[in-house]
C-alpha cells in the first residue's frame, strides 16, 4: 500500500517538557531520600514497577497481534514498539532497587528469616542473589523479544516476507512474556509480604499492565493527531477500539481484583485476610478510591459508544486510569513496607506532592524515550501487509 506520512519530530515543547519532568522528578527523588529512606524505596519501587509494567504492555500488544496476524493494531503500531524503548532504562532503575532490599523486602534480613519456621523454608527463592539474578533474566527476555519484533516490523518496511518469522517470534513471545510477568508480580511485589501468597495475583498485574499500556497508546495516537500526524491513517474507529480494549479491561481487572478479594474473604483464614485486613483498616479510602479509579469510573465514562469516540473524554478516563493503576500498585507494595517501619496509615507515611513529582520524572523520562523511538522510524509501519486492512477500520 502507498501511503505518505510525515515522520514524526520530537522536538519544540515536547521534548523541552520532557526534560522539565526528569529535572523535576531528579529533585524529587532526592528530596525524598532525604526525608524518610523508607517511604523512598517504596516510591522507587512502585514507580519502576508502573513504568516497566506500562513498556512491556507493548510486547504483548505486538506478540498477540503478531501471532493472530491482526491488523487493528496496525495503523498505530509504532507505538507501542517506541514503548519497549523503556524496558532497558526501566532494567538500570530495577537494578538500582538492590541498594534498596533491605529497606524493601523483610525476607533479606537473615536474623528475621533465621527465626521464622516459614521464612527458612522459602530461602531457595527468597534470596537476593536469586532476586537478582531472575530479574536479569525477565529483562533480558522481554528485551529481547520487543527488540526482536521491531527488527522484523522494519523489514517489513524494506519488503522482505517475513510472515513465518513474525508469528513464530509472536508466539514465543506470548509465551515467555505471560512466565516473565508472573515472575516479575511474585517477585518485585508480591514477595513484600512473604508470608501471604495469591496464585492469582500475576494475573492482576498483567490486567493492570494491559489497561494502562492501552490507555497510554490511546493518549499518544490523540496526542499526535492533534500535532498534525496520522492523518487519513487513523480515526474515529481507531479511537472507539482502543476505548473497548479500556473499557474491557477495566472490567477484566475488576474480575481479577474481585475474585482475589471474594475468595480470600469468604474462606476467612487468617494468613489469609491479614492481606486485606491491614488495607482496609488503615488504608480504608485508598483501597476502595483504588476500586473506584480502576472500574468504577473507567464502566460507566466508557460504556456508550459516543464516550469511546470521543477524545475529550477518552483523555479524561485515560488520566484516571493511570492515576488508578498508581494507586493499585503503590496499595500492593505500601501498607506492609510501613507496617514494619512503624507507618500504620497514609497520613502519618507523608504520601503527597513528592510522590506525584516523582511520578512526574519517570513520566518525563518515558516521554522523552518513546518520542526518540517514534522520530527515528517511520510513523506508520507502511510495509505491514495489514496496514490497509487496520486503515478502513470500521466500528
Amino acid at each position: 500500500m502507498s501511503i505518505e506520512v510525515k515522520n514524526f519530530e520530537f522536538g519544540g515543547g515536547l521534548k523541552k517538557t520532557s526534560i522539565a519532568l526528569m529535572l523535576i522528578g531528579v529533585i524529587a527523588i532526592l528530596a525524598s531520600f532525604s526525608l524518610n529512606k523508607t517511604i523512598a524505596w517504596v516510591d522507587f519501587l512502585v514507580n519502576n514497577v508502573y513504568f516497566v509494567t506500562v513498556a512491556v504492555s507493548g510486547v504483548f500488544f505486538l506478540s498477540v497481534t503478531g501471532v493472530l496476524q491482526a491488523s487493528w493494531i496496525s495503523p498505530y503500531k509504532r507505538i507501542p514498539e517506541a514503548m519497549t524503548k523503556f524496558l532497558p532504562y526501566g532494567f538500570i532503575l530495577m537494578l538500582a532497587t538492590y541498594f534498596g532490599l533491605h529497606d524493601i523486602y523483610e525476607w533479606t534480613h537473615t536474623d528475621v528469616v533465621m527465626n521464622d519456621p516459614i521464612l527458612v523454608q522459602k530461602i531457595g527463592w527468597l534470596n537476593t542473589a536469586g532476586f537478582m539474578s531472575r530479574m536479569v533474566i525477565i529483562f533480558m527476555v522481554w528485551i529481547f523479544i520487543g527488540r526482536r519484533l521491531l527488527s522484523l516490523s522494519r523489514k517489513q518496511d524494506e519488503g522482505e516476507d517475513v510472515a513465518e518469522k513474525l508469528i513464530a517470534t509472536s508466539a514465543i513471545g506470548l509465551v515467555l512474556f505471560a512466565f516473565a510477568i508472573c515472575v516479575a508480580a511474585f517477585d518485585w511485589l508480591m514477595s513484600v509480604e512473604p508470608h501471604w501468597f495469591s496464585t492469582i495475583y500475576g494475573i492482576g498485574v498483567f490486567a493492570g499492565s494491559f489497561v494502562s499500556g492501552m490507555t497510554f497508546i490511546c493518549l499518544i495516537t490523540i496526542k499526535l493527531r492533534e500535532l498534525g500526524y496520522l492523518e487519513g491513517v487513523v480515526n474515529d474507529n481507531h479511537f472507539h477500539d482502543m476505548g473497548k480494549w479500556m473499557f474491557g479491561f477495566s472490567i477484566f481487572w475488576a474480575y481479577i481484583w474481585f475474585s482475589q478479594f471474594m475468595l480470600i474473604w469468604y474462606a476467612n483464614i487468617p494468613e489469609e485476610t491479614e492481606y486485606y485486613v491491614l488495607r482496609m483498616d488503615h488504608w480504608g479510602f485508598v483501597f476502595w478510591a483504588n476500586l473506584a479509579l480502576n472500574f468504577v469510573i473507567p464502566f460507566f465514562g466508557l460504556m456508550t459508544r459516543a464516550a469511546k469516540r470521543n477524545t475529550k473524554r477518552l483523555k479524561i478516563i485515560g488520566c484516571v486510569i493511570l492515576f488508578g493503576h498508581f494507586v493499585d500498585l503503590y496499595l500492593m507494595v505500601a501498607p506492609k513496607i510501613f507496617e514494619h517501619n512503624g507507618i500504620h496509615d497514609l497520613k502519618s507515611s507523608g504520601f503527597g506532592a513528592l510522590q506525584f513529582l516523582s511520578w512526574l520524572g519517570y513520566l518525563g523520562l518515558f516521554m522523552f524515550v518513546v518520542g526518540r523511538a517514534l522520530s527515528k522510524n517511520k510513523l506508520v509501519a507502511t510495509g505491514d501487509p495489514q496496514l490497509e486492512e487496520g486503515i478502513a477500520l470500521h466500528q
